[in-house]
Protein backbone atom coordinates (compact mmCIF):
# COMPACT_ATOMS: atom_id res chain seq x y z
CA UNK A 1 0.00 0.00 0.00
CA UNK A 2 2.69 2.30 1.25
CA UNK A 3 4.45 1.58 -2.73
CA UNK A 4 0.97 2.51 -4.27
CA UNK A 5 0.84 5.59 -2.56
CA UNK A 6 4.45 6.80 -3.09
CA UNK A 7 4.40 5.92 -6.91
CA UNK A 8 0.84 8.31 -6.95
CA UNK A 9 2.76 10.58 -5.54
CA UNK A 10 5.45 10.97 -7.93
CA UNK A 11 2.93 10.78 -10.67
CA UNK A 12 1.26 13.87 -9.64
CA UNK A 13 4.24 15.69 -8.99
CA UNK A 14 5.59 14.88 -12.55
CA UNK A 15 2.09 15.63 -14.30
CA UNK A 16 1.41 19.34 -12.53
CA UNK A 17 4.45 20.74 -14.49
CA UNK A 18 3.22 22.88 -16.49
CA UNK A 19 4.30 23.08 -20.52
CA UNK A 20 7.12 25.57 -21.69
CA UNK A 21 6.11 27.70 -24.21
CA UNK A 22 8.50 27.70 -27.53
CA UNK A 23 7.24 30.93 -28.80
CA UNK A 24 6.39 33.94 -26.98
CA UNK A 25 2.53 35.96 -28.02
CA UNK A 26 4.47 38.78 -29.81
CA UNK A 27 5.78 36.40 -31.82
CA UNK A 28 3.09 34.47 -32.57
CA UNK A 29 0.64 37.38 -33.01
CA UNK A 30 2.88 38.83 -36.25
CA UNK A 31 1.98 35.11 -38.16
CA UNK A 32 0.43 35.29 -41.02
CA UNK A 33 -3.13 32.56 -41.09
CA UNK A 34 -1.02 30.33 -43.48
CA UNK A 35 2.58 30.41 -41.04
CA UNK A 36 0.03 29.74 -38.13
CA UNK A 37 -1.64 26.60 -39.82
CA UNK A 38 1.64 25.18 -41.14
CA UNK A 39 2.81 25.10 -37.51
CA UNK A 40 0.14 22.58 -36.62
CA UNK A 41 0.12 20.62 -39.30
CA UNK A 42 2.20 17.49 -39.26
CA UNK A 43 4.80 17.26 -42.32
CA UNK A 44 4.94 14.36 -44.98
CA UNK A 45 7.01 14.04 -47.18
CA UNK A 46 6.22 13.00 -50.80
CA UNK A 47 8.86 11.80 -53.99
CA UNK A 48 8.71 13.84 -56.82
CA UNK A 49 8.10 11.27 -59.19
CA UNK A 50 5.60 9.15 -57.41
CA UNK A 51 3.28 11.16 -55.20
CA UNK A 52 1.36 7.89 -53.53
CA UNK A 53 4.74 7.66 -51.61
CA UNK A 54 4.50 9.50 -48.40
CA UNK A 55 6.63 9.42 -45.40
CA UNK A 56 6.28 11.16 -41.88
CA UNK A 57 10.30 11.68 -42.12
CA UNK A 58 12.80 12.61 -44.83
CA UNK A 59 14.03 9.86 -46.80
CA UNK A 60 14.41 8.14 -50.03
CA UNK A 61 11.65 6.70 -52.47
CA UNK A 62 10.80 2.81 -52.32
CA UNK A 63 10.43 3.11 -56.10
CA UNK A 64 12.50 4.87 -57.24
CA UNK A 65 15.06 6.02 -54.91
CA UNK A 66 14.65 10.04 -54.84
CA UNK A 67 15.01 12.13 -51.97
CA UNK A 68 11.71 12.72 -50.53
CA UNK A 69 10.73 16.30 -50.70
CA UNK A 70 8.15 18.64 -47.59
CA UNK A 71 4.63 18.56 -48.97
CA UNK A 72 3.73 22.08 -49.20
CA UNK A 73 0.66 23.39 -48.13
CA UNK A 74 -1.27 25.08 -50.53
CA UNK A 75 -2.36 28.35 -50.38
CA UNK A 76 -6.18 29.90 -50.37
CA UNK A 77 -5.49 33.09 -51.28
CA UNK A 78 -6.02 34.39 -54.61
CA UNK A 79 -2.85 34.46 -57.03
CA UNK A 80 -2.22 37.42 -58.82
CA UNK A 81 -1.28 37.35 -62.25
CA UNK A 82 1.17 40.10 -64.15
CA UNK A 83 -0.61 40.10 -67.20
CA UNK A 84 -2.93 42.63 -68.03
CA UNK A 85 -6.46 42.43 -68.29
CA UNK A 86 -7.56 41.87 -72.05
CA UNK A 87 -9.28 45.13 -73.08
CA UNK A 88 -12.45 44.83 -75.35
CA UNK A 89 -12.32 46.16 -78.83
CA UNK A 90 -15.09 48.71 -79.78
CA UNK A 91 -16.26 48.51 -83.51
CA UNK A 92 -17.90 51.82 -83.36
CA UNK A 93 -14.21 53.88 -83.66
Amino acid sequence: MRTLVILLSALLLTACEEPKPTESLEEVMDDTPQEHAEKHLDTKYVCPMHPEIVSDKPGSCSICGMFLVKKEVESEEPKTTSEPAEKSSDTNK
